[in-house]
C-alpha cells in the first residue's frame, strides 16, 4: 500500500527526482509529432477528397473540433455522465465526427475519415522529437523502466513498433485500452498499476499541464511539464527530454556522494 505522503498532491517543490523508478511519458507531443502536420496531412487528404478548404483554415478547424470532441461530446461518445470513458470504438466515433466538423463540405465523409485513419496509423506518418532517441536509451542504461501513457487507441502500438527509436519503452498505458481518458483518475490508477509501485517511483512527463501535471500528481505521482517553446525550465518545467537527463545524472551524482 502507499504511504501517507503518497497519497497527497505533489506540489512543484515536492518533486524528488531521487525515488524515481520508472519515467511515463506522454506520446504526441512529447515524443512523437505528426509528420507532415496535421493541417497539412488532413488538407491533403481532404482535397482529394473534393474539400474547398485551405490549409490555413484547415487548422483553426481541426482544432475547434478537437476541442469540441473533448468538452461538448460527439455521436458515438460516451454520456455527460461517463465524460471521461473510452474504447476503441468510441475512439473512433470521436475521430470520425471531428473529420465530419473539419471537412463539412465533403460528399463522401466515410472515405475522408477512413483515409486520414489510417494516415495516422502508419509509423511514417510521425516522427521522434530530435532529442527522443539519445536521452531514452540513456535513461534504460541507467536502469529506468520506461512506459508511454497515452490518450490513444489501438493504432499507437502500430506506430510505437516501428520507430526505432522508442525501443527502450517497456510498457504502454493506452487509454482506449483501460477505458478512461486524460485527466480521469481511472487513467492514472491504470498508470500506477501497470507500473506496480509506490506512485511516488513514477515520474510523468509530458507536454500538456493539465492531464500530465496537475492530474497525475493528484492522484499521488510525481510529474514534470515538458514545453520545448520556452527558453529555459524551473524545477516543474523541462525544456527538454536532455534536460530531464542532465537532472536524473545529476541527481545521481549527489547520491553517489552522500
Amino acid at each position: 500500500m502507499p504511504s501517507d505522503t503518497s497519497q497527497r498532491p505533489a506540489a512543484d517543490s515536492d518533486i524528488h527526482l531521487s525515488d524515481c523508478q520508472w519515467l511515463v511519458f506522454d506520446a504526441v507531443g512529447t515524443l512523437i509529432d505528426p509528420d507532415p502536420t496535421v493541417a497539412v496531412a488532413y488538407h491533403s487528404v481532404g482535397s482529394r477528397f473534393g474539400s474547398q478548404f485551405r490549409v490555413e483554415d484547415v487548422g483553426p478547424r481541426f482544432r475547434a473540433a478537437f476541442r469540441g470532441s473533448e468538452l461538448d461530446g460527439f455521436p458515438g461518445g460516451p454520456p455527460a455522465a461517463g465524460r471521461g470513458i473510452t474504447s476503441d470504438a468510441i475512439e473512433e466515433a470521436r475521430w470520425r465526427w471531428i473529420v465530419r466538423q473539419v471537412f463539412s463540405d465533403v460528399r463522401d465523409q466515410e472515405g475522408c475519415f477512413r483515409e486520414l485513419w489510417d494516415h495516422f496509423a502508419r509509423p511514417s506518418s510521425w516522427r521522434c522529437f530530435a532529442d527522443v532517441g539519445d536521452a531514452l536509451a540513456q535513461f534504460a542504461q541507467a536502469g529506468y523502466k520506461l512506459a508511454i501513457a497515452s490518450n490513444f487507441d489501438i493504432r499507437l502500438h502500430s506506430v510505437c513498433d516501428f520507430l526505432p527509436a522508442m525501443r527502450p519503452i517497456g510498457r504502454r498505458v493506452v487509454s482506449a485500452t483501460v477505458g478512461f481518458r486524460k485527466p480521469a483518475p481511472e487513467f492514472y490508477a491504470a498508470v500506477i498499476q501497470a507500473c506496480g509501485c509506490d506512485p511516488r517511483q513514477i515520474l510523468m512527463i509530458g507536454d500538456n499541464h493539465e492531464y500530465v501535471v496537475l492530474a497525475p500528481r493528484a492522484t499521488g505521482l510525481q510529474a514534470l511539464h515538458l514545453d520545448r517553446s520556452r527558453p529555459s525550465g524551473g524545477t516543474d518545467r523541462l525544456t527538454s527530454l536532455t534536460e530531464l537527463a542532465e537532472r536524473l545524472s545529476g541527481q545521481a551524482r549527489q547520491i553517489g556522494r552522500t
